[in-house]
């Protein structure tokens, strides 16, 4: 198997989503969220899909009314066109626990790619937002990749969920409305607009984490124990490419990796950036 991160800082989402999506014969999702923007921005690569005869399978929830009315029906729509697709509902509306999953999973034979992480099916989600995904590739018969499928089928087979159908959708799209509406009046209000404003105040004024040694694993403690004291370079940094390349012989792309490091560390206050190239340790 083979495993990998993304976080739409490095490696964003929408393109691993998107490329996944277009290669593969067998799509299942099931996201807790999802938008119109978000489905807007993988409808080539399942248009591509489809039209190539891939299953594509969604599982939506609906609770929070988060999910988008029009998205719901733009998808309804694409399900009703197209025999090899479908779209499932979790429909519980006063739930113990929100249906919060986000999974994405595709199938080429008994090649499989799974994504589980933090992005919904929103464009925050596949792009703007900062997001933790793990993506697992290997063959059904590796056992994580397994379970994730056996995951997938108790979501998909819940006592919650539905198939919807014009009447269900268009009983959504009103619950959205009145609640919107609802809340709209809420944020209108003088002491509640002062709450926010406080609290904003306040947020800008709190102390940040400070980083230490601690928090450093991996490539991050590798290429910070070998940063010169004071100002250096990238080209400095890179006269390690070999002692980094021993410990990470796998690696093929050595130093855009440790200019990616060089970019957390600044973010964790570790380093500062003074210009192309150039840095000062803190």
């Amino acid at each position: 198997m083979r495993i990998q991160v993304i976080d739409n800082v490095v490696g964003d989402m929408l393109t691993t989503l998107s490329s996944a999506i277009g290669d593969t014969q067998d799509v299942r999702i099931a996201v807790a969220f999802m938008s119109r923007a978000g489905l807007a921005m993988i409808d080539s690569a399942l248009k591509l899909a489809l039209d190539r005869g891939a299953t594509v399978e969604f599982l939506v929830g609906l609770d929070m009314r988060s999910t988008d009315p029009q998205a719901l029906e733009t998808l309804y729509s694409v399900c009703s066109n197209h025999p090899t697709a479908a779209m499932y509902c979790y429909a519980s509306l006063t739930p113990a626990g929100i249906y919060h999953p986000k999974l994405y999973l595709f199938k080429v034979d008994q090649d499989a790619t799974c994504i589980i992480g933090s992005s919904n099916l929103t464009e925050g989600g596949l792009k703007k937002n900062v997001e933790v995904n793990a993506i697992i590739e290997g063959t059904t018969s590796d056992e994580a990749i397994s379970d994730a499928y056996n995951t997938y089928n108790r979501l998909k087979f819940h006592p919650k969920r539905v198939v919807p159908d014009e009447e269900f959708l268009n009983l959504y799209r009103q619950l959205c409305q009145t609640e919107a509406s609802l809340q709209a009046r809420a944020s209108s209000d003088a002491n509640m607009r002062g709450l926010v404003k406080a609290f904003n105040q306040k947020t800008q004024s709190m102390r940040r984490p400070a980083a230490s040694e601690r928090d450093l694993l991996g490539w991050l403690e590798l290429v910070y124990r070998n940063l010169p004291a004071g100002d250096f370079t990238n080209e400095q940094v890179y006269g390690f490419e070999e002692a980094f390349q021993r410990h990470y012989p796998d690696n093929l792309n050595i130093r855009a990796k440790v200019r990616q490091q060089l970019q957390v560390l600044r973010d964790m206050g570790m380093i500062e950036h003074m210009g192309t190239g150039r840095w000062r340790k803190i």
